[in-house]
């Protein structure tokens, strides 16, 4: 089982992760039919944590997370019980149903704060949530609790680029803010370290390394580089399946020409990510991207079509931005 669980998650820097992640279901089933009950258990928790970042549908999703949280209940393993439940935790406030309550099972608190793996787990899913949310304090907070972290793992897992990538980005919008050279520093190692696997599988890793160099872009107020590659990290994320990630790219380009005053075009982008988003199954995400253009940019109105205030317009409803390459018709809203 183990070796099979190993197999699969080097199988990841090689194939594409939505078709690499079934050789830990069979992985599991092996397992058991050769009485191997940890080499089972290791199968089906790395192939729900490789899940949560490989963008499979958060409604099928939540369902292996409920398996895998009851075959670790049955057979008393805390600790992988521990990484599993941050997993529910997380995919619940994202889909807004808010009805779990796994951080209270007895046994869960104490692995997390004696284990180290599990408390750098909670520390990285935590700074991941803040920033899906755009709750910068609490995001910074947790992030360097993350980075506080150094535990020199021998093992590279597909989960661990995970955590490189919104590592960087969290990185990123935190020198933004802060001009904290440290930030730039770790959004650049974050970078590097994504380029190599990029260089080897580039479904599952290049759009992931064209947002992180668009966000860098934008630090460096390099725009016109940015703009570009926030285009290619969204074609190569709709090319490669990851649509959590291609809504991902909507948002941050949306908020990279909100920055620019460039409404019309950051807009567009945020209500791409909203529907992309509630695509993935993120239906608490996805109004928090409506709330945000509501607050910010004003009153959005549901099935209408309008000009946004301070563009122009061409008579057929066309909005210009001002962006000569951008006059798009903006589809399902209305900024009052």
């Amino acid at each position: 089982g183990e070796v099979i669980c190993i197999g699969t998650q080097v199988m990841c820097f090689i194939e594409p992760v939505q078709a690499a992640l079934e050789a830990h279901i069979q992985g599991h089933k092996t397992a058991l039919t050769a009485g191997d009950t940890h080499g089972a258990l290791v199968n089906i928790m790395f192939h729900s944590g490789t899940s949560m970042w490989a963008g499979t549908k958060l409604s099928a999703l939540t369902k292996q997370h409920a398996l895998a949280h009851r075959l670790m209940e049955e057979h008393d393993h805390m600790t992988f019980l521990a990484h599993i439940t941050q997993w529910e935790e997380n995919v619940s406030i994202l889909m807004g149903t808010n009805d779990s309550n796994v951080s209270e099972i007895e046994g869960v608190k104490n692995v997390r704060e004696g284990n180290p793996h599990a408390s750098y787990t909670q520390a990285l899913q935590e700074m991941y949530i803040k920033f899906m949310f755009r709750e910068y304090e609490e995001m910074k907070v947790f992030a360097e609790k993350y980075y506080d972290f150094d535990l020199h793992a021998w093992n590279l897992t597909f989960i661990h680029t995970a955590h490189t990538f919104y590592g960087g980005l969290v990185s990123s919008w935190v020198y933004r803010q802060s001009k904290d050279s440290i930030w730039a520093d770790r959004a650049r190692k974050a970078r590097i370290l994504m380029k190599k696997w990029a260089d080897c599988n580039e479904w599952n890793f290049q759009n992931k390394l064209y947002l992180m160099e668009a966000e860098e872009a934008f630090c460096y107020n390099d725009i016109t580089n940015a703009e570009y590659l926030y285009e290619k990290a969204l074609s190569s994320a709709r090319e490669h399946r990851f649509i959590h990630e291609e809504a991902l790219a909507h948002e941050l380009a949306g908020h990279f020409f909100l920055e620019l005053n460039r409404k019309g075009t950051a807009v567009e982008h945020f209500m791409q990510a909203h529907e992309k988003y509630l695509e993935w199954g993120a239906v608490a995400k996805s109004n928090s991207v409506l709330e945000f253009v509501q607050r910010v940019l004003g009153k959005v109105s549901s099935l209408a079509t309008c000009t946004l205030p301070g563009l122009t317009s061409s008579s057929n409803g066309n909005v210009d931005d001002g962006d000569k390459n951008t006059r798009k018709r903006m589809p399902l809203f209305c900024l009052d």
